[in-house]
């Protein structure tokens, strides 16, 4: 089945005017903000570039390893569709912003793209293969505000003084979580001016983030798009209805906004989860459940000491150097702290626990019949 890029070759020619910005358009923008564009997109908002012009000045040749992201290939084929194309080509680049930081643990990217009627979409880039970039994700967990989450509210609220423009905001992954997060934090006197926010398979937020009334206002605005074997926009909570697309590939392989399906210019849209992805809902949020933020950090520190051990910055680096990082990762699960390794067999039980109960439901239903029946005949015979 077709996919963006094919959508681009389909519609490529169909101007805005002649068919009005949509989901399908804002996924696009979403995955361009993968793209390193650094020397290619001004950092200053009071500058810019065609999308055309980006892409005569992208060199592929001079962009650093440690910025390569999953879908590099599939991304710079992306953006020479999108520069030939009479739909894209003059949208105009703003801002674009790239920092990872080991120090505190952030990944944060954006891109400001300034549509043809005026609008502004800011594009949140998703996790990058670095190492610490998927760190910050786990981070969601149990911090109240990542730096990453910070970073993009300042974003949204820099733009928003030099500019009166109305607002889309956008991202895949946790650039949708940093979308949604900007939206409900940035100054009031903004918020307004944001009409819709595209979150593409992004992960949820804290019970307490999706309890508060800013985060509730905003979620008529939110158009939350998940794969039917969703994993990353099935943790923590959420609050907003899920539209779910079909996908041409498997399992967690479905999070590659690629696998996507479209038909003409809208996704294709499946009723329901799949099997896979109503057994990742009921295990990994039941298995959060029952961490609590304390043990969530240690496993989270456990996790990554473990994998920061091969000494590399991205996964794409650890795959270049296989040997050498399954090495060196399994010396250092050797060497955790015995609190970490106690934390991480805790979490490996209750995880297969969780499992278990979401492949058998019933049967866990009725063990924990028997288990409040035999704790009241024991009350009652005391």
């Amino acid at each position: 089945m077709a996919n963006m890029l094919d959508y681009l070759d389909w519609r490529g020619d169909i101007t805005f005017e002649k068919d009005a910005f949509h989901s399908v358009d804002a996924l696009i923008l979403a995955q361009l903000s993968y793209l390193p564009c650094d020397q290619v997109v001004p950092n200053s908002f009071s500058e810019s570039v065609t999308i055309e012009e980006a892409a005569a000045a992208f060199d592929p040749e001079h962009v650093d390893e440690k910025q390569i992201s999953f879908c590099y290939e599939q991304d710079q084929e992306l953006l020479k569709k999108l520069s030939a194309s009479e739909r894209f080509r003059d949208i105009r680049l703003t801002g674009y912003v790239s920092r990872t930081s080991d120090t505190d643990d952030s990944q944060f990217s954006a891109i400001t793209c300034l549509l043809p009627d005026g609008r502004s979409f800011i594009s949140f880039r998703g996790t990058d293969g670095s190492i610490v970039g998927w760190k910050e994700d786990f981070n969601f967990s149990y911090m109240a505000e990542t730096p990453g989450q910070r970073f993009a509210v300042e974003y949204v609220n820099a733009y928003g003084l030099i500019s009166e423009s109305e607002m889309l905001l956008g991202g895949h992954s946790k650039g949708g979580n940093f979308a949604v997060y900007a939206s409900v934090f940035c100054e009031k006197a903004y918020q307004s001016r944001i009409s819709r926010i595209f979150d593409f398979d992004g992960p949820g937020f804290r019970d307490e983030i999706a309890a508060m009334p800013e985060y509730t206002a905003m979620i008529p605005k939110i158009s939350s798009i998940i794969p039917q074997s969703s994993l990353v926009g099935q943790l923590l909570t959420s609050n907003t209805e899920h539209q779910i697309v079909t996908s041409k590939a498997y399992g967690v392989g479905q999070h590659l906004a690629y696998s996507w399906e479209i038909m003409r210019h809208d996704f294709i849209y499946a009723d329901e989860l799949s099997k896979f992805g109503t057994f990742i809902n009921k295990t990994m949020n039941s298995w959060l459940k029952e961490l609590d933020d304390e043990t969530r950090r240690t496993l989270t520190d456990a996790i990554f000491d473990v994998i920061q051990a091969s000494d590399q910055e991205t996964f794409y680096e650890m795959h270049q150097h296989k040997l050498r990082s399954v090495r060196a990762i399994l010396k250092a699960m050797r060497q955790l702290e015995p609190e970490q390794q106690a934390v991480l067999k805790q979490a490996i039980a209750k995880l297969a626990a969780q499992s278990k109960e979401a492949l058998f439901p019933e049967k866990s239903s009725e063990k924990k019949q028997k288990q409040i029946a035999e704790q009241s005949t024991t009350e009652q015979e005391q």
